[in-house]
């Protein structure tokens, strides 16, 4: 089985995470007209590697995405994006990330995200892990582009 390792990224990871993440949020750009925000930037992704919690993704010693992560209050944690570089998708590699994440963050109680509401491959990717749809909003009013949030509650003791 291909080893899969959540390296914290480096500053100096920066430009290849975003030339990653601009090829697996390209359908989103399609869909939606614009990537989601902070994506297009170096900036942004140097930014969010300072604060600690944005993770690459290795597959076989590649980089093959990236993880960034939003601490919360009360054990809870945000997955502000999680994307997989397209010659990767496909691999089961999403679900061992999420696994190693949960892992890695075993006191985190609560985590949450939002994604798109015509990205159904999300959808059912988050509710195969657990996650339940809570919530949608609308971060432009009066317009149609809608965003559900996901929930997954832990509970109870967690073999590790």
């Amino acid at each position: 089985m291909p080893k899969i390792r959540i390296p914290l990224a480096e500053t100096d990871d920066a430009k290849r995470l975003k030339t990653i993440s601009m090829n697996a949020f390209q359908s989103d750009f399609e869909t939606y007209g614009e990537y989601p925000p902070g994506i297009p930037s170096v900036d942004w992704h140097r930014d969010e590697i300072r604060k600690g919690y944005y993770h690459k993704i290795e597959y076989d010693g590649n980089l093959a995405g990236g993880i960034c992560l939003i601490t919360c209050q009360n054990q809870e944690m945000e997955i502000r994006y999680f994307y997989i570089s397209p010659e990767y998708q496909n691999k089961k590699i999403g679900t061992r990330v999420m696994a190693l994440i949960e892992k890695k963050y075993k006191k985190i109680k609560k985590w949450w995200l939002f994604t798109p509401y015509k990205e159904f491959r999300n959808h059912y990717f988050y509710e195969k892990l657990g996650y339940k749809k809570v919530g949608e909003s609308q971060p432009i009013e009066n317009d149609a582009f809608t965003l559900f949030r996901y929930e997954k509650e832990i509970t109870g003791l967690k073999k590790v």
